[in-house]
Formats: C-alpha cells, sequence, structure tokens
C-alpha cells in the first residue's frame, strides 16, 4: 500500500472527527455547567439526544481501519448519513418542544436507518460482493430513507419558525423589531448538513469524505466551545414553547378566563385609544408600550386580543397601518410606495409590501390598478 498525501489527510480527518465526537458525546453526558446547575434541564432538555448523536460516530472506526475499501467507506458514509439524520429530528423535537421520544418508539422510529445500515455491512464482512448494481440499489434504498427523515425535519424546522414568529407577533409590530433571530438562523443548518451527508455519501469518494469530515469537525469545535463558555446568554424558549403548545390543545373553558362582554368592551376600547391616538404610525410600538398606556394586565391584554379578530398585536397594529396606507393611495395613488411604507409606520417599503400581500392578498402595485380601474 503506497502512503501518499491524500491518505495521510484522509486517515488524521477521519481520526480527529471521531475523537471531537467521541469528546462531544461524553460532554454532552456528563458535563453540566456551575451557572446552570439548577435549571440546566429547562435551558438544555436535549443535551441527551445531541450525545447519542455524537457517539453514534464510532461507527466510523472501521473506515480508520481499512481506509482504502470503497465498501467500507460507502457503509460508514451511509450509517452517519442515515443515524446523524433521524437523531436531528429527536434533537430539535426534544429541544424546542420538550417532545422527547421513548426508548420503545426511538427504536422503530429509527428501524429502517438500522436494517439499511445492517444491509450496508454485508459486503463489508465478504457476505456478498460489493458489485455496482448492490451499491445502485443500497443508494437507492438509503436515501428514500433519508428523505423520510428529512421530511419530519423539515416539518419540525416549520414549526419551529411559525411557533416562534408567532411569539414575536404577540410583542411587536415590526419584523425588523423581533428579538429572536435564532429562528431564522438556525432552521436551514440541518438541512445544510443533511446536503452535506447526502453528497459525501453518493459521491463516496475520499476527498468528500475529508470535506465532510471538516465540516463536521468546525462544528463540533463550535459546540464545545459554546457549551463550555460559562457566559453565554441562554432563553428558555424550550419552556415558552412548551407553555404555547399546552395552551392550544387545552380546552376552551380553560384556555379563557375573561368573559365575552368584558372581551369585547376591552377591544372597542383598544382601538379607539390606538386609533384616536395614532399608535400604528409609530414604527417601534410594543406591546408593552399598549399595557401601559391602558393601564391593563398583560395576560389580560393578550386574551382580548387573541380572541379578537386579529389574533395577534403584530396582526392588530399592522392592519391599521395597511388601511392607512390605503386610504392615503386612494388619496394619491402616483406616490411613492416607500413615502407611503414610512408614513405608515412600516420600516421599510420592502416590509411594507410583505405585510400588504399578507393582509390583502394583492400586491400594492396590484392595488393601485384596482384603484385605476374603478
Amino acid at each position: 500500500m503506497v502512503i501518499d498525501t491524500v491518505t495521510i489527510v484522509l486517515y488524521s480527518v477521519n481520526l480527529v472527527y471521531i475523537t471531537t465526537c467521541l469528546y462531544g458525546g461524553l460532554l454532552k453526558s456528563f458535563y453540566v455547567p456551575d451557572a446552570y446547575k439548577e435549571v440546566f434541564g429547562e435551558l438544555y432538555p436535549a443535551h441527551n439526544a445531541l450525545a447519542n448523536i455524537y457517539m453514534m460516530q464510532v461507527l466510523e472506526l472501521p473506515f480508520v481501519f481499512t481506509i482504502y475499501k470503497p465498501e467500507v467507506l460507502f457503509c460508514v458514509n451511509g450509517a452517519s448519513m442515515m443515524f446523524i439524520i433521524s437523531y436531528m429530528v429527536v434533537l430539535i423535537k426534544g429541544y424546542f418542544f420538550l417532545d422527547f421520544v421513548p426508548p420503545k418508539k426511538l427504536f422503530v422510529f429509527q428501524l429502517p436507518a438500522f436494517l439499511c445500515w445492517l444491509g450496508l455491512l454485508l459486503p463489508v464482512f465478504g457476505i456478498i460482493e460489493f458489485t455496482p448494481v448492490f451499491k445502485t440499489i443500497a443508494s437507492v434504498v438509503v436515501v428514500i430513507v433519508v428523505l423520510w427523515y428529512i421530511y419530519l425535519l423539515d416539518r419540525c424546522r416549520l414549526r419551529l419558525v411559525g411557533s416562534i414568529r408567532e411569539i414575536d407577533e404577540n410583542e411587536y409590530s415590526n419584523d425588523s423589531d423581533f428579538p429572536v433571530k435564532f429562528a431564522k438562523s438556525i432552521q436551514y443548518h440541518p438541512l445544510v448538513i443533511c446536503l452535506v451527508l447526502i453528497a459525501s455519501f453518493l459521491i463516496n469518494a475520499p476527498i468528500a469524505k475529508i470535506v465532510r469530515d471538516v465540516i463536521l469537525i468546525l462544528m463540533n469545535v463550535w459546540l464545545a466551545i459554546n457549551t463550555l463558555n460559562p457566559h453565554r446568554n441562554s432563553k428558555k424558549l424550550p419552556q415558552t414553547l412548551k407553555k404555547k403548545d399546552e395552551a392550544e390543545v387545552s380546552d376552551a373553558p380553560a384556555k379563557y378566563r375573561l368573559s365575552e362582554k368584558y372581551c369585547k368592551e376591552t377591544e372597542q376600547k383598544l382601538v379607539e385609544i390606538i386609533r384616536s391616538k395614532a399608535l400604528y404610525l409609530e414604527e417601534h410600538i410594543t406591546m408593552n408600550d399598549l399595557i401601559d398606556i391602558m393601564h391593563i394586565n398583560r395576560n389580560y391584554l393578550s386574551e382580548v386580543i387573541a380572541r379578537s379578530k386579529y389574533q395577534s398585536f403584530y396582526k392588530l397594529i399592522n392592519t391599521m397601518r395597511i388601511e392607512h396606507a390605503c386610504e392615503m393611495l386612494k388619496t394619491d395613488s402616483t406616490a411613492k410606495l416607500e413615502q407611503i411604507a414610512i408614513s405608515s409606520g412600516f420600516s421599510s417599503g420592502s416590509a411594507f409590501s410583505q405585510v400588504f400581500k399578507r393582509i390583502m392578498d394583492i400586491s400594492p402595485k396590484e392595488y393601485i390598478l384596482q384603484i385605476h380601474a374603478e
């Protein structure tokens, strides 16, 4: 066997990857930051799932000892891809929604990946020959299983983004003011990881594995640094999302505490105050501002808005902004949309167009054409 540069790099990178995975698994299994010991379960509810993702990468070890066998490379690439992606579904559900999968259900959930892995081991142990036909059939089966896991992963992503946006819409009137940028920044990361893993599996070449391992090593190092950082900011986002989910599935009598009469009267008063003071024209108005002006309990006001036709503070303010913008356009349909947007309380013309389309079901330009047609 000729030991060339590619072999040395491939061997070294794979060994570093396995080492960082083992370290990450041990770190997530046993390390608890002193600053968060009392609330560790609330802040990091799915640390065991992440530890399992790390520890599953011991399946890469056979490749270290048989680095030149394509069937072994094919097997470890397939195993890593299936188990990482399936566990990411478990991780996201467990962390963000505290929706933990019992051991029996987890076994059933990962059974397709486990069976596929056993099939990939057949040529590794010499039970069957690693032919192009076997590789093609195995690739198709594994990719189908992985696509099913990715579908479930994307559903979790959409649920996460929608839930966090709903939380933000109950507090802020402009997208640019939303403080929780985490959902937007993290939502595509799992899908990018999926693409990297799939590409490495289908290419099944040493160079592709080097690139894959380097990307995953960098992620492992980042997660380890973030875990060991005692000064990192931690939000109890999982608990917030869990409470929201519990409220949605609860019965109406338990969910609502205020009488219908009180809600109607308060809603009317709320709308009158917002219109009379033109509060909707203030770009950065928040729920807290409205609470201070009305001198009302936050929970009461939140329930009143939730039970109104507006459903959220965001929709309440932006509906009035759009109504104001429509009046301006009827008065002067030649006015620049950017000017209309700023005058109506929006942070930009693009934000105005997006909200206008969402509320009116047509774009501002289409609305202008309707005005001209009339």
